[in-house]
């Protein structure tokens, strides 16, 4: 799973990736992201159109390690 998508506003960052999160995917499970790991801090639950990126969507604390192409994994905490 890539990152397609960045924004980021002071200490927090949006992400959206190429592929739907995975069903169990909770805030306070951690993405790792090429190597370095974050805590996902929040997860959309808005309706959006296309409805697809709430899906894709979620949000970590950390903003200047993270960049569009790079491969993200999910897990527990």
């Amino acid at each position: 799973m890539k990152i397609i998508d960045k924004f980021s506003i002071k200490t927090i960052t949006l992400l959206t990736v190429d592929e739907d999160l995975p069903e169990n995917v909770r805030v306070g499970y951690k993405a790792e992201i090429d190597g370095e790991v974050f805590t996902i801090t929040g997860i959309p639950i808005i309706e959006t159109k296309p409805p697809s990126i709430n899906k894709r969507t979620f949000m970590i604390d950390r903003t200047d390690e993270v960049d569009v192409n790079q491969t993200v994994k999910f897990y527990k905490a």
